[in-house]
């Protein structure tokens, strides 16, 4: 009996490690090479006080935009900056903002809810350069998924990737109706708001939106980040 449940045993050993390989592998470099061409930086252009850069993800074949409306919204006037800027991906990215940022399209804001932070944005002349990123189910999405995000992190470079998991969610975010949020470890910075949070897929699961840093007693806050379902 015991020879027999030791092989039974070793051979259920065997099978779940073969599952956990084949079904919880994420290609991180994958999802990335398939979807940062549908990653822009945005620029809203203000007096120097308030002017904002952040990211948003193409959603349409017709280069609609997705982001973040604090990153479009002058908060002196609420409304739309004059001025907004969208910046397609280069080929290599060199660090050198000169040379990165050459691809650039004017925008314009065609719909905007300030409480959401969402904001959709139609974009001049656009080439057929760019990628779209197809949006997930949120209902499909499990805490504990693996996740990354794509944007600008202030200091950081452009169009870098970071990595974590969905660590839960909220609806109604500070009693706003409909404002339903996943939390994510997924490291962000400024510079990441607007941007896509993705899936094993490449599924757009969330608009980066926020982060929580410091605490109550000016106790830092690690890891707590929040993405618009």
């Amino acid at each position: 009996m015991r020879t027999k449940f030791k092989k039974t045993l070793l051979t259920f050993m065997v099978y779940a490690s073969f599952c956990h390989s084949s079904f919880a592998d994420f290609h991180a470099v994958d999802v990335y090479e398939r979807t940062s061409r549908a990653v822009v930086l945005i620029l809203g252009f203000g007096n120097a006080s308030n002017s904002m850069v952040g990211a948003g993800a193409i959603i349409d074949n017709s280069g609609k935009v997705i982001t973040n409306a604090h990153l479009v919204i002058d908060k002196s006037t609420s409304m739309p900056y004059s001025k907004i800027k969208v910046y397609l991906k280069p080929q290599n990215i060199t660090g050198n903002f000169s040379e990165d940022l050459v691809n650039d399209h004017v925008a314009k804001v065609m719909s905007y809810d300030v409480d959401l932070d969402l904001a959709i944005l139609e974009v001049d002349n656009l080439t057929s350069d760019y990628t779209t990123i197809k949006l997930a189910n949120s209902e499909e999405i499990r805490t504990g998924e693996e996740v990354v995000a794509i944007g600008h992190p202030e200091q950081g470079g452009l169009w870098t990737l970071s990595y974590g998991r969905i660590s839960g969610e909220i609806l109604n975010q500070n009693n706003i109706q409909g404002k339903d949020v996943f939390q994510t470890d997924t490291s962000m910075n400024r510079g990441n708001s607007g941007g896509p949070l993705l899936d094993s897929r490449g599924y757009l699961v969330g608009i980066n939106t926020s982060i929580a840093r410091i605490g109550e007693g000016n106790v830092p806050i690690v890891g707590v980040n929040f993405a618009i379902k």
